[in-house]
């Protein structure tokens, strides 16, 4: 039995080539790993500026 690998690109690539049961449920799972870390980290701030078209035109 082999290691699948963890991250994302390389295990799409494995569901492209066949792994597929033992694939899907490993990238069900990076999938849900990466989805919670992007929960936890904080939204960006906002910019520190905005650009307005159309000022001054009627």
């Amino acid at each position: 039995m082999s290691v699948l690998p963890p991250d994302l690109p390389r295990l799409r690539t494995l569901v492209a080539y066949g792994e597929l049961s033992r694939t899907e449920r490993a990238l069900a799972a990076a999938e849900e790993r990466e989805a919670a870390t992007a929960r936890q980290q904080p939204p960006p701030d906002p910019p520190a500026w905005l650009i307005e078209r159309g000022m001054g035109t009627l």
